[in-house]
C-alpha cells in the first residue's frame, strides 16, 4: 500500500497548491455551468477519504463533523467559505494523510464493511478503497483544473 499512499500524498500536494495560489474569492467562485468551486472540491476529497475508510470501518472521523454536511457527496456550496476554513482544510490535507499512514501501519481498519460506490465499484478492503480514493481524487483534480481556467 506504500505506492497508493505515495499517490495519495501526491494528490494532496496538488490540492495544497491550489489552496495557496488562488485568492479566497477565486476559491469560492462557482463559474456558470458548474455547481461547485475549487474549495468545495478540496473539502469533498477530504470528507470522502474519511467516510470511505473511517466511517465504513466504524472508526471516528478526524475532521469536524460539520464538514460532512458541507462537503459530502450530494452537497454543493451554499455560502462563501471563510479564510479560516481554507486554513483548516489546508491543514487537514496533510494531517489526515499522516493519520492514514499511521492507521494503516497499525492495521486499524479491521472491521471494514463492503460498500458499493455510485460508479458501481465495490470497496471491500482498505487497499481497494485507497486505490478508489486515488481515482476519485483524480476526478476532482480534473474538475479543479477546469474551474481554475474559468475564475
Amino acid at each position: 500500500m506504500q505506492d497508493q499512499l505515495a499517490i495519495h500524498l501526491h494528490n494532496r500536494k496538488i490540492f495544497h497548491y491550489y489552496l495557496n495560489h488562488f485568492t479566497l474569492e477565486q476559491l469560492n467562485k462557482t463559474p456558470a455551468g458548474f455547481n461547485n468551486n475549487i474549495l468545495w472540491n478540496i473539502g469533498h476529497i477530504i470528507v470522502t477519504q474519511q467516510l470511505l475508510l473511517y466511517k465504513i470501518s466504524g472508526l471516528p472521523l478526524a475532521i469536524p463533523k460539520e464538514w460532512v454536511g458541507l462537503f459530502a457527496k450530494g452537497t454543493k456550496p451554499e455560502r462563501a467559505y471563510t479564510a479560516e476554513e481554507v486554513k483548516s482544510i489546508d491543514a487537514a490535507l496533510f494531517a489526515t494523510h499522516e493519520q492514514l499512514e499511521k492507521d494503516i501501519a497499525a492495521d486499524v481498519f479491521k472491521d471494514y464493511a463492503s460498500y458499493t460506490t455510485s460508479t458501481k465499484m465495490t470497496l471491500d478492503s482498505p487497499k481497494v478503497t485507497l486505490g478508489f480514493i486515488a481515482f476519485h481524487d483524480g476526478i476532482h483534480v480534473g474538475a479543479i483544473i477546469a474551474l481554475s481556467k474559468l475564475i
